[in-house]
Formats: C-alpha cells, structure tokens, sequence
C-alpha cells in the first residue's frame, strides 16, 4: 500500500478503526470477507491454497532469520535484494562480505531499509543523529554509484 489513501484501500483501513483508535488485522480480514467489492477484498488472496503456500513460505523465512544466527543472535544468512526473484533465497553473510559486487548490494540494502526505518520514525527527535548519520553514509555511496554507472 502506498503512503496515499487515494487508492481506496487506505480510506477503508482507516475506516475500520475499532474503538480502541487501532486497526485490527483480524476484523479487516473478516470486514474484507463480507464485502466482496471492497478494495480491501481485492487486495487479499482468498485461495487457501495459494495463501497457504506464501504463509508457509513467509514462515520459512521467519525461521532462517531467527535460527540462522551465530551465538549472539545475529544473523548468518541474508536475501539479497538481487535475489528477490523466482524462488530467491538466502546467502551466507560471510560469503556476501568475501565478494565486492555482493558487498555493495548489501550495503545499497541496508541503506535502503533504513530510509524505510527513517521515514517510519522521523518524528522521534531522539534518533535525530540516527537519521544524520544515515544521511551522511547516503551521501557517501552515492558517488559510488554514479562512478560505477
């Protein structure tokens, strides 16, 4: 979903809101259900077989990203975003960092999550110097990728 409630779907989710002011996935998920010329009813898969295949793939995710981990939690293995394609999968980081071209995709990654993370939280002044760092590491690989280009 974009940022915009102009596609409709926005205008219906935040019509939802119970009375707690939250939106409840849940009641969504059945408000979708009982009107078929929603937006919403549009936007969801209701081929349990189909949507059974991509929840168990998304918990097959779930579980690399939290088993595949060394001693401290962190993790050891990582989708890149040029292997987000077909069936895509899932490379040791260790391997990633051994090579140059793979390296610089991770990194083009990680920034790219953290602009998401930043525009997500841009309005906690505490991570004011969070979003400057972020900037200044933007501002230093985009010369990179102009030379490269």
């Amino acid at each position: 979903m974009s940022g915009h409630n102009n596609d409709g779907i926005g205008a219906e989710l935040l019509a939802l809101k119970n009375d707690n002011g939250m939106i409840n996935p849940v009641e969504v998920v059945q408000w979708a259900k009982d009107h078929p010329d929603s937006r919403l009813h549009g936007s969801l898969e209701w081929d349990d077989v189909v949507a059974g295949q991509r929840h168990r793939l998304w918990q097959v995710r779930t579980l690399i990203a939290v088993h595949v981990v060394d001693a401290d939690g962190g993790r050891q293995a990582i989708s890149l975003s040029i292997d987000r394609t077909h069936d895509g999968g899932y490379r040791p980081i260790g391997d990633i960092m051994q090579r140059p071209n793979l390296r610089q995709v991770m990194l083009d990654d990680a920034l790219a999550e953290l602009q998401r993370v930043q525009a997500k939280y841009q309005r906690l002044q505490e991570l004011e110097q969070v979003w400057i760092a972020a900037d200044q590491a933007r501002e230093r690989r985009a010369p990179r990728r102009k030379r490269a280009a």
